[in-house]
């Protein structure tokens, strides 16, 4: 890639982009090494990549059958795959690059959702090292918290690095439901925390509260899991047989769950109706705040995308009126709402060919669609769909590999998975 280059240590923004879809692509198929040893958990080598593709993108589906029987060894990997993946793999390959020049800069960019131009540091290093500290923290503080519930060390551990990295993947065969309500409420309140942009929260620490509480993002984000509680209430509670407590309970913590793209569930979720179901789909595709561990379109873009409507709309009746789009009170350029329509269009245009395919493969329309969502979003888990009785080993391998397709483009977020395919990346200028 760079034979032709005086300073092989530069690299271009599509450059960049490559490289992290390189990176990504090729840690989850390493990491597959130790499943591919245990055959009688992963019966084929397509199961074990899916494993571990699904860990490092943080979807949390899985193909394994009874979980509380699968040696511990393989399931502190899992949890660890999804904690490298939440973060970033490349973040932690900036931290210990040394004279990368402005490489360091593009690789950060391609990894992080960069519309917003809040910073921490000047300095790309500075930033990462300083977002590693906060995920570090999170995942302690989350360790103390489910420590001192009804979870042992062990259990404790695994679910702190999969809740953080906003992964899902869990340590018992009933999912969070088979923990107390005290540990359920920890884990609402972790998920909710690791939607939450990383910056916001460095100045909360700092003692810039403002940055947080005034940011747009942060408030489309609670507002969203609000009303979304709201609606799956009044769907669980009037029309289905749960009782007022229940119903509020996991109507809170799937909405949480499935917006932070964790994919955590409860049994409650077996039972939510054909509505429930289409509208949790409907906020798979949100997806959490940027600069945090989500994936999804990022609710920063469903904003902009809301803003230039309204900004159509307005100038049909005001047609010599200047009308800027604003995030946070800062005018942006139309560059940045152009890649904001490109990106909602490539996402949309992929995931109905990911359940067009999957359809084709065998699969029965409607779970085609859910599961394309799904993967797609990097929330793992279906409801109505998958439960521990019913993973994702009962799918084909066409579809398997469709999907973990699917999960390496959502992580990604699009462009730096078809910077991959970049003629001018493989060619000499």
């Amino acid at each position: 890639m760079y034979a032709n280059r005086k300073y092989p240590q530069s690299l271009t923004k599509k450059e960049g982009r490559a490289v992290v879809g390189l990176i990504w692509s090729i840690a989850p198929i390493t990491a597959s090494v130790p499943f591919l040893l245990l055959p009688q958990y992963f019966s084929s080598p397509i199961n074990a990549l899916f494993e571990s593709f699904s860990g490092f993108t943080t979807t949390g589906s899985s193909i394994l059958h009874n979980i509380e029987s699968v040696p511990k060894s393989v399931l502190i990997w899992r949890a660890l795959t999804q904690w490298i993946g939440g973060l970033g793999i490349t973040l932690f390959i900036i931290m210990f690059m040394k004279n990368f020049r402005n490489g360091s800069n593009y690789l950060f960019n391609a990894e992080f959702t960069s519309i917003d131009k809040e910073k921490i540091h000047p300095h790309i290093k500075q930033t990462v090292s300083r977002i590693f500290l906060i995920y570090l923290s999170y995942t302690i503080l989350a360790f103390t918290l489910l420590f001192f519930g009804d979870m042992d060390t062990f259990t404790a551990i695994c679910h702190s690095l999969s809740t953080i990295s906003t992964g899902g993947f869990t340590t018992v065969n009933g999912n969070i439901g088979q923990f107390s309500s005290y540990t359920q409420y920890v884990i609402m309140g972790l998920m909710f925390l690791s939607g939450i942009s990383y910056v916001l929260v460095y100045w909360l620490f700092k003692g810039k509260a403002e940055k947080l509480f005034k940011d747009e993002q942060t408030k489309v984000y609670t507002l969203i899991i609000l009303i979304g509680t709201i609606t799956l209430f009044i769907s669980l509670f009037f029309f289905h047989d749960h009782n007022f407590v229940v119903s509020l309970k996991s109507s809170l913590f799937h909405i949480v769950s499935v917006v932070s793209t964790t994919g955590y569930y409860m049994p409650e979720a077996q039972d939510f109706g054909l509505f429930a179901v289409v509208f949790i789909i409907i906020l798979m595709f949100i997806g959490g705040s940027s600069s945090s561990s989500c994936t999804g379109l990022k609710i920063i873009r469903v904003i902009i995308l809301y803003k230039y409507l309204q900004q159509s709309f307005k100038q049909m009746f005001h047609p010599r009126a200047i009308l800027p789009i604003r995030y946070n009170k800062v005018a942006l350029v139309d560059e940045a709402t152009g890649l904001v329509f490109g990106f909602f269009f490539l996402y949309l245009m992929i995931f109905i060919l990911g359940a067009f395919i999957l359809t084709i493969l065998g699969n029965e329309f409607l779970p085609s669609i859910a599961l394309s969502a799904s993967n797609l979003s990097n929330v793992g888990p279906v409801v109505g769909y998958i439960s521990p009785e019913t993973t994702y080993d009962t799918l084909n391998d066409g579809s398997k590999i469709t999907l973990m397709i699917l999960m390496i483009i959502g992580r990604l977020e699009i462009f730096s998975f078809l910077a991959m395919f970049s003629k001018s990346i493989w060619t000499k200028d």
